[in-house]
């Protein structure tokens, strides 16, 4: 059985994490179980990582079988910009990673991104394929 493994970083404080951080993890979540249900021929594992401030610059990240999802989709440009979710809980100005997907920046992962990402990296291709590529004990 092949593994799979995704790994999820996020910011948190006393148990909290800012806004985007907190979009992506549900992202991730839904997207991994959607994957595991549809692909029951893959043995795929979540770790979800919780970052300190010092650490604040890996977060917002996801990584499949230890690969960027950013390097995978062949995104080479990382964009940081202002987190006032990250400011409040850290209490100065910080700037957060940012996804760029189909040339466009997003805060928060989006599930078409993860999605993509996963198929080229489980499957390879170029293109993401619907979740149910493959299914059954093979």
């Amino acid at each position: 059985m092949k593994k799979v493994i995704v790994e999820w970083s996020r910011y948190e404080k006393e148990g909290n994490t800012c806004c985007r951080c907190g979009d992506s993890t549900e992202v991730v979540r839904r997207v991994v179980d959607e994957f595991k249900a549809h692909n029951t021929d893959l043995d795929i594992e979540l770790k979800e990582y919780s970052l300190d401030e010092d650490r604040i610059d890996l977060s917002n990240t996801v990584k499949v079988n230890g690969r960027d999802i950013m390097d995978i989709l062949g995104e080479r440009q990382r964009v940081l910009n202002t987190c006032p979710s990250c400011t409040d809980l850290i209490g100065k100005e910080t700037e957060c990673n940012t996804y760029v997907y189909k040339a466009k920046i997003y805060d928060s992962l989006p599930d078409e991104m993860l999605k993509e990402a996963l198929y080229r990296e489980v499957f390879g291709g170029n293109s993401a394929a619907p979740l149910r590529v493959r299914t059954g004990g093979r």
